[in-house]
This record gives C-alpha cells, sequence and structure tokens, in this order.
C-alpha cells in the first residue's frame, strides 16, 4: 500500500490538468473545514478539486511538541469525523478527552461544574491540535480519488455565467466548475472577490494560546475563570499539560509574548488563580486579536461560504470549528439531495437552504458568546452582584444545567446526517 504522503502526491495536479478538466465542485482552502467539506463531497461521488496554497504533512512524530493552536471537540464534530474515516488517524496521533468543565469568576466565591459523570457521558469532548485534524483528515482525503489536489495556485478574479463559476489564476490559466466553496479562512480572498460583505465587531482583545504543563493534574478538566480583563481557561491534554486560552486586551499583546518563559509561568499561575498549581513548563506561544465577523451572505449563485469565511466567534467556549464542521456536513448533504433531485448544485434556491439552516445557528453562539463576555468582562457593581448570586445557583439547577451542556455538546438545531452516530 502507498503511503498517505506518496498517494497525495499522485492527487497534486498540475495547472493545465486542473484546468483541462471539469468539476462538480472547487474548494478554496485545505484547513480543517475545507478539508472536511471536500473529502466529504469526493465520498459522496462529486469530482472535487481542492485548491491549497502548500500541501499538508500526514507524517506523525510523538515525541514533537504540542502545537499553539488546539481545538475543544464536540460530540458533533466527533460524529463527523468518525464518519468521514478521520477519527482514527487522530487517535493514532494525540487527542485527549476531558469528562468535566469548572467555570468560576475573580469577584464572587460561586463556581459551575459539569460532569460527563452526570450527564451519563463518556466525557465532554476532546482536546485535539489543530494540525492532528487537517493531518488526519489530508489521510482520508489520499485515498479518495474523487478529490484532487491543485497546489500554490492564486486567484486573480471570479467569473459567474452560464451556471457555472470561472477561476481565473494569476499565471492566466481558468478554472470552471458548477459551484466553488470558500474555506480559505476568516480575511477570505473568495469572499472578497465575491463582493460578499461583512458585520464586524472588535472585541478589543487578544488571545494568548500554548501549552504549559502545571505541577498538579489538570484531573481531565477544563478550568476556566472569568476576570475583568477576559477569561482564562485550561484545556485538558495529556501528561499534566494543558493548553492556555488567556484573554487580554489587545495593548497587551506584545507584553504578553515579550515575557521570558519565567514570567509567562509565573503570569498564567496569576491569571489562574494557581488551580493547578505552579506552571513548571512552558512550550511556544502565540497571540491573536479578537473580532467577531459574520458575512452577510453565505451564498451566491455557484458559491457558498463554510468556517472561518462566513463567521469568527470569541473563541472562549472553543465552538469556532465546532460550527464550521457543521457547516461542512450540511452544505454536503443539500448538494447531495439536489443532485438526487436532478437539481443543478450551484442554483441559489439549492445553496440558500443550507444558508437557512445554518446562519441562524451561527449567529446565534456568536451573540451568546459575547453575552458571556459583557456579564463577565467588566467591574461593574451590579454585575458583580448578579454573578455571585446567579453562579451557586446555576450549579444547583442540574436538569437546566445539563440541557445547556447537551446543546453545546451534541448541536443545537437538527443535526445533518454526517453529525449523527451511526449504527456499528
Amino acid at each position: 500500500m502507498k503511503s498517505s504522503k506518496d498517494a497525495l502526491k499522485k492527487q497534486s495536479l498540475s495547472t493545465q490538468e486542473a484546468i483541462d478538466r471539469q468539476w462538480d465542485v472547487v474548494v478554496v482552502g485545505g484547513g480543517m473545514v475545507g478539508a472536511a467539506t471536500a473529502l466529504a463531497l469526493g465520498q459522496q461521488g462529486f469530482d472535487v478539486l481542492l485548491l491549497e496554497r502548500q500541501a499538508i504533512g500526514t507524517d506523525w512524530n510523538s515525541e514533537e511538541p504540542y502545537h499553539t493552536r488546539v481545538s475543544a471537540l464536540t460530540r458533533a464534530s466527533e460524529n463527523i469525523l468518525k464518519n468521514l474515516g478521520a477519527w482514527q488517524g487522530i487517535e493514532n496521533r494525540r487527542c485527549h478527552a476531558f469528562t468535566a468543565m469548572h467555570v468560576w469568576d475573580e469577584v464572587s466565591s460561586g463556581e459551575v461544574h459539569f460532569s460527563a459523570l452526570e450527564m451519563g457521558e463518556p466525557n465532554l469532548g476532546h482536546t485535539v491540535e489543530n494540525s492532528v485534524i487537517q493531518a488526519a483528515l489530508w489521510e482520508q482525503i489520499a485515498q479518495n480519488d474523487r478529490v484532487q489536489i491543485l497546489l500554490e495556485a492564486r486567484i486573480e478574479k471570479m467569473q459567474f455565467e452560464n451556471q457555472q463559476a470561472c477561476l481565473f489564476l494569476e499565471d492566466d490559466g481558468k478554472i470552471e466548475t458548477q459551484l466553488v466553496i470558500a474555506a480559505d479562512g476568516a480575511h477570505s480572498q473568495v469572499r472578497q472577490l465575491a463582493h460578499i460583505g461583512l458585520d464586524t465587531h472588535d472585541y478589543e482583545q487578544c488571545a494568548v494560546v500554548g501549552c504549559v504543563k502545571t505541577e498538579n493534574s489538570h484531573q481531565d478538566t477544563c478550568w476556566q475563570r472569568y476576570r475583568k480583563e477576559g477569561p482564562f481557561a485550561f484545556l485538558a491534554m495529556g501528561n499534566n499539560v494543558s493548553s492556555i486560552a488567556w484573554y487580554l486586551p489587545n495593548e497587551k499583546l506584545e507584553w504578553a509574548l515579550s515575557l521570558s518563559d519565567e514570567e509567562f509561568a509565573h503570569e498564567v499561575g496569576v491569571a489562574s488563580d494557581w488551580k493547578l498549581g505552579r506552571v513548571v513548563e512552558v512550550a511556544q506561544r502565540s497571540a491573536f486579536p479578537l473580532v467577531r465577523r459574520h458575512a452577510q451572505h453565505y451564498v451566491k449563485s455557484n458559491l457558498a461560504l463554510v468556517g472561518d469565511s462566513a463567521h469568527t466567534i470569541h473563541p472562549q467556549a472553543g465552538q469556532g470549528v465546532n460550527l464550521g464542521l457543521l457547516d461542512a456536513a450540511v452544505l454536503v448533504e443539500v448538494l447531495s439531495e439536489a443532485r438526487q433531485q436532478g437539481k443543478a448544485i450551484g442554483r441559489l434556491s439549492v445553496l440558500r437552504r443550507y444558508e437557512r439552516w445554518r446562519r441562524g445557528d451561527n449567529a446565534l453562539v456568536q451573540r451568546s458568546m459575547e453575552g458571556f463576555d459583557w456579564l463577565f468582562k467588566q467591574d461593574v457593581l451590579l454585575k458583580n452582584e448578579f454573578r455571585k448570586a446567579f453562579l451557586p445557583l446555576a450549579n444547583r439547577l442540574n436538569p437546566i444545567k445539563n440541557w445547556l451542556m447537551g446543546q453545546a455538546l451534541n448541536g443545537r438545531e437538527a443535526l445533518p446526517e454526517l453529525a449523527k452516530k451511526r449504527a456499528l
């Protein structure tokens, strides 16, 4: 059997080979959501061209340090990845199940504890490095002949006519397809070329991320402390290692990155109220500003946006990639049903079904995260008094508490088939 690396080489086309073929779908962007979209469509029998700047490595070394960017995958996302055949590749690399969440606030003694045991669930999700998810998906793409890859292609302009999309490349090539799917991130070039506007909100915060090792066990628990500057969270990983998500005002971004490892370890201890004791090891860290973005439209004729191309969200509840994977699963279901009914997959009426299914749910989650940010961010007497009363009460209302966690874990609306657990 060929290795996935060899198979990916076989599936990588020259620009001329890509131009010479007629494609059902072109997916622009091979990150987690783009790769999942391309793979799912290929498994449904669509001829897919995946455009990505550079190949994604699928080799794995268990000794390499944890990467800075991590996602907390819900059960719905786990099901999607299992149904795509990628979950085994994640487990073969590195992931960690967490069984509890603990939330507290610096201005009150109240705490809220969520437990998988109380909910009758094996866990509340898995913490996985983004690079691991991406590698596992590309490993499956290497085994699907319906998905071909074009690397280093740069789109100069797009044109839509005669129920087709034409992508004009910088080297004068032209790729034709029934549907373009933009999965090229928050600053999506495809979205800009399609003249789709954005509604934005600057949180005036940055996220500092990375991995640390603590002297005390994380107990397979994700710990989140609300502070007036912004939340701080430990996301449980292996061997007393936690991924951190530390939210600070934008003006502190450079400060956080300029700290020595010893200084950084101390500041993490302060921010976490020493919940897991001292930080004994610090890995590479990075930081980025936080902006809520929501595309004014998800679709046009022969065009659809998924993932960060359509929406970005405050990451405090770890919902970003989970929303994107649900986008992918819904879009694939809508396109598959349209084809079965003999409809053109690029037709606007077909694509609007996807937009109706996903846009409202994404907006709800965005606004919910902003509500939490508003409630806990500022040190205001009325808010403080409310929080002092709210957190202890919320912790005692087990049915409501478990329902809320169930919504986050399993999804809030009718799930697409790809996000459901399938019988063995």
